[in-house]
C-alpha cells in the first residue's frame, strides 16, 4: 500500500463514527487496558454525581481530551451531531413524564398554557441525562479512535484470557465501523438509482427506503460474517489452547502511572460527592440563576 492510499484510508476512517485512526498522541501510546480502566472509573463515577455543574465540567474535560487525542473540532462536532435530537427528545420525555409533583417549583408554562408547566426537577433530569450521554459517548469515541483492535486483543491475552474469547469479542467490535461503512455504501447505491432521501417525500416511501437500507445492510453483514467464519474454520482456529503471537503489547511505566492517577482523581471526586472532604458544596444552577 502506497503512502497516498494509506492517507486516503485514514481519511475514510475519520469519517466513520467508531473507527481506529493511527496517531502519535499520548492517548494513542497508552495501553488499551489502562484506557479501559479509565472508562470504567469514569462510568461508575458519573452515576454518583448529581451536580449539573460538576457534570458539565467533566464533559468539557472529556471534550478537551478528545481534541488532544487527535480528533479535530469539526470532526468531533460531526460525530456528535445526532446527540441534539436525543437531547430534545430527552427534554420532552422528562418534562411530560417526570417531576409531575405539584410541590416542585414551576419555572414557566410552555406556550403560556397552565396545563403545560415546566418544572425545575424535569429540566434537571433532562440536562443530567444529556450530560450522561455526552460524556459516555465522547469517551467511547476517544477509546475507539485511539485504540487498535489488535492491540486490545493482545492486551487481553496478556491478562491470561483465552485467545478464543478475545478474538470473538474483537471480531464483534470490528463489525461496528464495518456496518456503518456498509450502510453508507448502500445509501450511495440507492441514491445512484434515484431513490435517495429527497425522493422519500411520503411516509410509505420513507418506510420503504429505511426498510430496504436496513435489510440490505443486514444481508451484507451476514455474508461477511459467514465468510469470516469459513476462513477461521479453514485455518483451524481454536484447535490449540495456547498460541504464540508476533506482536507483544507490554505494560509500561506510563500505563501504571496513568491508572494510579485515574484511581486517585476519581476517588477524590467520590469522596467529595459523599461529603468526606471538607470542601464547600457546588451550588446548583437554580441557586445561581433563579435564587
Amino acid at each position: 500500500m502506497t503512502k497516498k492510499d494509506k492517507k486516503n484510508k485514514d481519511l475514510d476512517h475519520k469519517k466513520l463514527t467508531f473507527a481506529y485512526v493511527p496517531g502519535t498522541t499520548l492517548i494513542h501510546r497508552l495501553n488499551p487496558i489502562s484506557k479501559l480502566v479509565f472508562l470504567i472509573l469514569l462510568t461508575v463515577t458519573i452515576f454518583f454525581i448529581k451536580s449539573l455543574i460538576l457534570l458539565a465540567i467533566i464533559a468539557i474535560l472529556i471534550i478537551v481530551l478528545a481534541l488532544l487525542s487527535g480528533i479535530s473540532f469539526w470532526n468531533l462536532i460531526r460525530k456528535m451531531r445526532f446527540l441534539i435530537p436525543i437531547f430534545l427528545i430527552s427534554i420532552l420525555l422528562n418534562i411530560f413524564f417526570n417531576a409531575t409533583s405539584a410541590d416542585d417549583i414551576v419555572l414557566f408554562y410552555l406556550f403560556g398554557l397552565p396545563f403545560l408547566p415546566i418544572r425545575r426537577l424535569a429540566v434537571y433530569y433532562a440536562f443530567r441525562a444529556f450530560l450522561f450521554v455526552m460524556i459516555l459517548y465522547t469517551s467511547a469515541l476517544i477509546y475507539t479512535y485511539t485504540t487498535s483492535p489488535k492491540d486490545f486483543v493482545y492486551s487481553l491475552m496478556r491478562l491470561r484470557i483465552q485467545y478464543r474469547y478475545c478474538f470473538a469479542f474483537i471480531a464483534g467490535m470490528n463489525y461496528i465501523p464495518r456496518i456503518e461503512e456498509e450502510a453508507k455504501t448502500i445509501a450511495l447505491a440507492q441514491k445512484a438509482r434515484g431513490f435517495g432521501l429527497k425522493k422519500a417525500n411520503t411516509v410509505k416511501k420513507a418506510y420503504k427506503l429505511v426498510t430496504e437500507r436496513m435489510v440490505s445492510t443486514l444481508v451484507s453483514i451476514l455474508r461477511k460474517g459467514h465468510t469470516t467464519s469459513i476462513s477461521m474454520e479453514n485455518r483451524c482456529f481454536g484447535v490449540y489452547k495456547e498460541r504464540t503471537n508476533l506482536i507483544e503489547v507490554k505494560y509500561k511505566k506510563k500505563d501504571f502511572a496513568f491508572i494510579i492517577m485515574c484511581c486517585l482523581i476519581f476517588t477524590l471526586i467520590l469522596l467529595y460527592i459523599f461529603g468526606l472532604i471538607p470542601l464547600p458544596p457546588i451550588p446548583s444552577l437554580y441557586e445561581l440563576f433563579f435564587a
